[in-house]
């Protein structure tokens, strides 16, 4: 499933949007007890996750599609192996797989799963930056805002670097630390099916945001001839 890959991610702003799941009852946070201490500033990441959302949909015209909640439970672990052994127990996955060792969140039905903010720094030396915990989150739930725009095909999210860059475009990560990419990796990167960097995807995205809009690619991202409108682009 590529959602599932993808991360191999009230009232706000004047916007009504679903009440949030700090809000809600029925949300959990589970934690392991070594975790117990940090659960304060985990819950107050997932706070801000959602106005990071919020203020990201209200943009671009995208608020109705918040109204019904991104997340009904979170599980955050203090083992990468724990982790992954319920990922893959999780998602029906033969018990000898293997995810990748930066992989650190995903969001599957309704629930969130990923390392514990200490252990996100410690495996992905990319993610550290300001708030790395809540745009991480946010990554996540922008994955799930970008298969609800597309009325849930995720078929035509588009490419990897596009759908992986619009969830980095969302969260605002890596915006102090974009790599310059010269026009000939760009091309490489866009015309390449494998996963790659991260942080090239946000610079990349902001490559092509100088030469059109978010909804233009968007529409066009599902389309055979993707990558030669992108180099009509001026």
């Amino acid at each position: 499933m590529k959602s599932t890959l993808v991360a191999l991610s009230f009232i706000v702003c004047g916007v009504a949007l679903a009440e949030s799941p700090q809000k809600d009852p029925s949300f959990e946070i589970l934690l392991p007890s070594s975790l117990e201490s940090e659960r304060p500033p985990i819950k107050a990441a997932f706070q801000n996750a959602e106005i990071r959302i919020a203020t990201f949909a209200q943009k671009y015209g995208w608020s109705e599609l918040t109204i019904k909640p991104f997340i009904k439970k979170a599980r955050i672990f203090d083992s990468k192996p724990n982790f992954d052994n319920t990922i893959v127990e999780f998602l029906g996955y033969p018990n000898d797989t293997k995810l990748p060792a930066t992989f650190c969140a995903a969001l599957e039905k309704e629930v969130f799963f990923s390392v514990s903010p200490s252990l996100y720094k410690e495996i992905y030396d990319d993610g550290r930056e300001a708030a790395a915990f809540e745009k991480l989150i946010t990554h996540e739930i922008a994955h799930r805002l970008h298969i609800r725009i597309l009325n849930g095909n995720e078929e035509a999210m588009g490419p990897v670097w596009f759908y992986e860059g619009f969830a980095i475009y969302a969260a605002d990560q890596f915006e102090v630390s974009l790599p310059t990419l010269k026009e000939e990796e760009i091309w490489s990167i866009v015309e390449s099916p494998n996963r790659g960097s991260y942080k090239k995807y946000a610079a990349i995205m902001r490559f092509f945001l100088e030469k059109t809009t978010l909804k233009d690619l968007l529409s066009r991202a599902s389309e055979p001839n993707f990558i030669e409108w992108l180099r009509s682009l001026k």
